[in-house]
């Protein structure tokens, strides 16, 4: 079974604190296997991340919406009346479409959408490998739980995040990460190319 990112683990010097025969203090270096913490992007990046990410998704809605109701007839809409107030439904599902297509199309093209861009963040899963499809659409459909953004602002993953198994982190955190994983698992990268004669 492959490892995990959640169970790597790293060498770490500590420091024993003891007193020698004179009274004086010492301290002893030894080395200690830890668990190494997945370093994730919380916070106000993430929120920056959403920022700008709800302005794109936000002219790309506004741009169908016009489309809509300048090039298709109100016959056409799902309307609902209501007291004899006509609501329209079609700017609605553009919205949730827009919003589920947009995630989901640039974080499995490219593994991030454009706001991680502005902090090189990237989503991986796991292995620390881009998340397949399944996940994706689930952590796009996610997004649409009322307050899922500011579930970010923690210090820990988003509910998008955890309910489908994924994380986002830097693009060097996501190389460290491959790296120690094929270590731990016996796989050893050079960092160098071996260069023929």
């Amino acid at each position: 079974m492959k490892t995990t990112i959640e169970q790597l683990t790293e060498t770490k010097t500590f420091y024993k604190r003891d007193r020698d025969q004179f009274g004086n203090r010492t301290k002893e270096p030894y080395e200690k296997n830890v668990k190494r913490k997945v370093n994730l992007v919380t916070g106000w990046p993430r929120f920056g991340h959403y920022f700008i990410d709800s302005l794109i998704i936000g002219l790309i809605s506004f741009v169908v919406d016009l489309f809509f109701l300048h090039n298709i007839s109100s016959d056409h809409f799902l309307v609902f009346r209501s007291n004899g107030v006509i609501y329209n439904f079609i700017p609605s599902i553009n919205n949730v479409t827009i919003t589920v297509g947009y995630y989901f199309i640039c974080e499995k093209t490219m593994q991030r959408t454009v706001g991680k861009f502005a902090t090189n963040s990237v989503v991986i899963n796991q292995y620390a490998e881009a998340p397949d499809a399944g996940s994706l659409i689930g952590r796009s459909f996610a997004r649409l739980v009322p307050f899922d953004a500011f579930s970010c602002l923690g210090g820990d993953r988003g509910w998008h995040d955890k309910w489908s198994k994924t994380y986002v982190v830097t693009t060097e955190e996501r190389d460290k990460l491959r790296k120690l994983l094929n270590e731990q698992q016996g796989i050893f990268i050079s960092d160098s190319e071996d260069l023929l004669d």
